[in-house]
Order: C-alpha cells, then structure tokens, then sequence
C-alpha cells in the first residue's frame, strides 16, 4: 500500500527501481487529504521514474504555473507568475533540463543582479524555486551556494501617514457616509484594503467587529473573490471605537443591507465597490483638505504611527494590525521607534 493514514495525516510510500520513497510532506505541508496524497504520489513517479528523459523546459511552464497554484495562496501565486513571466521566464525558453546547470545558474544569478529594477531579490528568488521545481524532471542544479544578492534591496522610500489632526481634516470635507464609514476604519484600525472590501453585515457583532477575511480582484481567473486571511493572527476582533457602531448602522438602513450583504456594495453593478473608486474618492478629499499625497494602505501606516506615538506597546500594535508577529511590527517601522526614545528621553529628564 502506497498510502496510508497515521495520525490523521498521511504518508506517501512509493517503490521505483528498487528504491523505496517516503513522503510525510508535499510542497513543504503536511498532507492532510487523500486527494494531496494521490497528487504527491504521482509526483514521485513524475519526479523518479522518467528522469531519463531530457524535457523541453517550454513543455514544463503550465506544469510550473500549476505547482505555484498548489503551493501558495490564489493571490500570491498569481501575483509570483506574473514576475516569473515578465523577468525570469525568458532565461529558460527553448533550453533543455540538461542546459541547467551549475554554471548557466552563476550566469543567471548575474544577470538578474545586473537588471535595473529597484528590488531584484523577488526575481532571484523565483529564479531559484523554478530550478528546484526542474529539479523533479532531472535538472541536477544546485542552488544552496548560488543566488547571493550582489547588491543590497534598495531601501523602502519613507512611507507616507497622516496625523490624528491632517486625518479629521479630511473627514471634515467628506459628506457621504459611506466614504466618511472607509477612511474611519482605515485609519483608526489600519485595516488592508481586502479586509475592509470583505466586510459583510454579520462582521458587525454586538460589540466588537471581525475581521476573518480579505477580498481581491486578483484571483487566477479575475473577478471579485473573498480569500482567507494572509495568516491566523490576521484574523481578528476589534471593539467599538469613536462613531463606527452608529456609522455602520445608519449605512446599513441607508443601503438597506441584510446580514449576508457585503457593507460596501454597489447595487446596480451587484458587486463590491473597487479599490479604484476609493482610490479616485479619496483624491478628491485630498484636494480639498489641500493635504499631501497618501496612498490607501497609508491609513494603516497612520494608524500605526499614531499608536506609536502614543506610546502603545509594540506587541499591542502587532496584536491590533494583524501582524504575525511583534518582529514585523518592528521591522516594518523601525524607523518610528526613535520617537519612543525620545519620549523616553522626555520623561527621564522630566524626573529632574
């Protein structure tokens, strides 16, 4: 027997030639279902038992476009196909397994390391994880020595957030409701964009809102699709703060939403309101408001520097965005903490 059961989870335990093959994992997780074992299964066979066979590389791109679909998340995966297509890719058209080798890898790292991009470590890294996907058809590459940044990630340009008093002064020129509803949440719980496009009626308990999904455009095959959260700390409950609670109510009596309605939807086009739109909205507020420039996930960067300055502690902070944890918090803003610093200046100084 191939396959069996242990723990609840199950191994995959092949014979080919004479050499016995076991598998407790499949692209890196626990195999939880009959269906992934089946498909881990035939991927040994793939993998160990037609490796005499020298494949056109050009024969193996779908089978790679549905390994990333496997792997990761819709979004994701659609997201790294896209820059494997547009930068990778064409380093590996009309070449044979057999021509990956050692030294056209070097060749390869190089090349990417000399594109002109400001960031070339997402390319190297698919670059990478296709030669191990080509490793299941024969490629005897190894990458563990190879892919060594050449040149440093270039740093993030300062994000951009607004003050507690530059935020009301945009609300202070919004007059719908539904608009006024958006950027109050953005700012005051650093929701992403798919958090806040997912929101449905039921979201909105009694005393407190969860947050459990996420909504995109960017699915495999378009349209508007609700995905799961990125992880289980980005699933999340938030109590009542400012006038959510009565905004949430008078939108929906406005809107006459039901319980499974999504909270920001267009009726005449039956389909959640697009990123577009509030983006275009919020342009116009901010020519108003005469305020600089924001972009829609700056109003989760305001909300976390307005904590931050407001001495709330990082693992609270992480807690409330969704961060999985504390050291992203930090990484993400490092460059915020000197202001703690210098309120801890303040009050050591205030003592004399």
């Amino acid at each position: 027997m191939s396959i069996y059961k242990e723990n609840g989870r199950y191994i995959v335990k092949v014979c080919i030639n004479g050499k016995q093959i076991l598998r407790r994992k499949y692209l890196g997780k626990s195999i939880l279902t009959k269906e992934t074992a089946l498909a881990c299964e035939k991927d040994l066979y793939i993998s160990y038992g037609e490796l005499q066979q020298d494949y056109e590389i050009n024969d193996l791109f779908n089978i790679y476009e549905e390994y990333l679909f496997k792997k990761y998340k819709e979004t994701s995966a659609k997201r790294y196909l896209s820059s494997f297509n547009l930068v990778v890719k064409k380093y590996f058209v009309d070449r044979k397994v057999s021509q990956i080798t050692r030294s056209y890898c070097e060749f390869l790292n190089d090349s990417i390391n000399n594109l002109d991009y400001k960031a070339i470590e997402p390319y190297i890294f698919l670059a990478k994880s296709f030669i191990i996907f080509l490793n299941n058809y024969g490629c005897k590459a190894n990458t563990s020595s190879l892919f060594k940044y050449k040149k440093s990630f270039v740093k993030k340009e300062k994000f951009t957030f607004y003050t507690i008093e530059q935020f009301e002064n945009l609300l202070s020129v919004i007059t719908s409701l539904e608009d006024r509803f958006i950027f109050t949440l953005l700012f005051y719980y650093g929701l992403r964009i798919g958090e806040l496009r997912a929101l449905r009626v039921e979201n909105f308990l009694e005393d407190k809102i969860l947050i459990d999904s996420e909504l995109s455009n960017k699915g495999r095959f378009g349209g508007q699709k609700v995905f799961d959260p990125k992880t289980n700390s980005s699933i999340r409950y938030y109590p009542y703060v400012k006038d959510i609670k009565d905004m949430f109510l008078e939108l929906k009596k406005e809107k006459k939403l039901k319980k499974n309605d999504f909270v920001f939807i267009n009726k005449k086009k039956n389909k959640v309101i697009g990123e577009t739109t509030i983006r275009r909205n919020l342009d116009n507020y901010i020519l108003k408001a005469k305020l600089p420039y924001i972009k829609i996930h700056g109003f989760r960067h305001s909300c976390a520097t307005y904590l931050i300055n407001n001495n709330v502690d990082p693992k609270d902070i992480a807690s409330w965005l969704g961060h999985s944890s504390v050291d992203t918090t930090l990484r993400v803003y490092a460059h915020l903490l000197p202001v703690r610093k210098e309120n801890i200046k303040n009050l050591i100084d205030s003592q004399k």
